[in-house]
């Protein structure tokens, strides 16, 4: 995408100072930031930031084929952010609800896929949670998942 070319996302702002950075490698500082930088990359048919931004402990349950798929095949068209509840630079968790607007194929029609989508922040770096893939559990020896610090069997394992 030109550098100069307004972002997918809806923001405003320039597609290399928006989502541009987040799919070039940046972490992206909120979960609404995510969101839209997730938007941008079905919009521009980026499958491998969508995989890689979805929760770790999901990636081997999702279906990367369905994602290709989605992605080859929406003509997305705009993102319209409703609400977003924490999800900011110093929090470990947030919501975003949404609504994507796509053709549809078959009337030609804008339709809005609308969601409300929970978000987690680990090691620096936000993701996305598919709320129909089961996460796979940490190890004993893993860190607990309610960011304590401690190995996971020394919490709440």
């Amino acid at each position: 995408m030109p550098e100069k070319t307004e972002c997918p996302c809806g923001s405003g702002e320039e597609y290399a100072s928006c989502c541009g950075q987040y799919h070039s490698g940046q972490a992206a500082p909120t979960a609404e930031a995510l969101m839209r930088s997730r938007f941008s990359a079905y919009y521009l048919k980026n499958t491998d930031y969508l995989i890689a931004t979805t929760w770790t402990r999901q990636i081997d349950g999702i279906d990367k084929a369905g994602i290709h798929k989605r992605a080859d095949t929406t003509q997305w068209t705009r993102l319209d952010i409703v609400s977003t509840e924490a999800g900011t630079p110093s929090d470990t968790k947030g919501k975003v609800e949404f609504k994507a607007w796509f053709l549809n194929p078959a009337t030609g029609q804008e339709e809005a896929h609308h969601e409300r989508s929970d978000f987690i922040k680990e090691q620096g770096q936000w993701y996305f949670i598919y709320p129909d893939v089961p996460a796979k559990l940490p190890g004993r020896n893993d860190p607990c998942l309610c960011g304590s610090g401690k190995k996971y069997k020394k919490c709440c394992g």
